[in-house]
């Protein structure tokens, strides 16, 4: 059986960040007693970010700052990462910096399942709120009411590229929260095979990342289907959505520009006890701009849709 050494702690790790968004995360990274420790792979575009990175470590023992030459904060900087997650006995949570609700005991509901499958799967992840597969599955599996033609694709039209339903959608979230009523987004696991999935908040265990070593997560590949697809198809161990552990993820590059222009985030902020004090500045790339433009021409421009409980 693959990664058969015994696992005795849970490290989280980020790729970092943007303050506006990480002030939320450490919120609820640093209350969950599970998490021995926090690596931030600094990863920031901006000064201000980092320093936001080095002062958080220097206010909190289990912070590490993780950091390699010539990062330039986009996603294809990331890959060179992984090589730390490398301690046979401890199992990751990489969690992207903009996950905007964790539920108490998080690190050891997820922990508890893996162990529970170590070796017949590769990683195992959340049902994700806003994540185009996660979407598909609330869609036709828990007590949500989605009006909407979503697609099991992770480049879904409606649930990766809409801002107007990423709102509805944490909206309806949202007031599960605060009604106590989460339970409404549960689904069953679920296997992930042979399909691309959005890894927002992904555990897998250092043993494998050693076995594996570099085709873990080579340079120069698309980190997310890698790791969602190539690599557990290699290894015929598909990744797993453990359906009853919720998280919140806040946007998507085709999502975040609009979605900050709501309250969403503050929502998510106050239901937290905490207000947003730094909000992100969306700043969309020329070719990010450019493939929005074609999106909006073959496609047509991204609808609102309805999301109930």
């Amino acid at each position: 059986m693959a990664g058969g050494s015994q696992t005795n702690r849970v490290i989280a790790v980020t790729p970092a960040g943007r303050r506006g968004y990480l002030e939320l995360l450490a919120h609820y990274v640093l209350a969950d007693p599970g998490i021995s420790e926090w690596h931030l792979w600094d990863n920031c575009r901006q000064q201000s970010d980092r320093l936001y990175i080095q002062e958080l470590a220097r206010r909190h023992d289990r912070i590490r700052i993780i950091t390699l030459p010539a990062t330039d904060g986009g996603n294809s900087s990331i890959n060179r990462f992984y090589g730390f997650c490398d301690e046979p006995d401890t199992f990751y949570i990489k969690m992207d910096d903009d996950l905007v609700y964790l539920p108490p005991g998080l690190s050891s509901a997820l922990f508890a399942r893996a162990q529970a499958e170590r070796g017949t799967r590769l990683w195992w992840s959340p049902l994700v709120v806003n994540n185009a597969i996660c979407t598909w599955l609330l869609k036709y599996f828990s007590q949500v009411t989605i009006e909407a033609e979503v697609t099991a694709q992770a480049a879904c039209r409606v649930g990766w590229r809409s801002a107007p339903f990423a709102e509805n959608l944490h909206a309806a979230f949202l007031d599960a929260c605060r009604q106590g009523g989460i339970a409404a987004f549960h689904v069953p696991d679920q296997d992930i095979r042979l399909s691309r999935f959005s890894i927002n908040c992904l555990g897998f265990f250092g043993s494998d990342v050693v076995e594996a070593g570099a085709d873990f997560c080579p340079l120069g590949v698309d980190d997310e289907e890698w790791l969602s697809a190539v690599l557990p198809a290699r290894l015929n161990r598909p990744g797993r959505i453990v359906g009853d552990c919720v998280v919140a993820h806040f946007s998507y590059w085709t999502q975040e520009a609009e979605l900050l222009k709501t309250r969403i985030l503050d929502d998510y902020y106050a239901i937290a006890g905490l207000k947003l004090s730094h909000r992100p500045i969306k700043k969309m790339p020329p070719r990010a701009r450019i493939k929005s433009v074609v999106l909006d021409r073959f496609l047509g421009p991204p609808i609102p849709y309805s999301v109930s409980i």
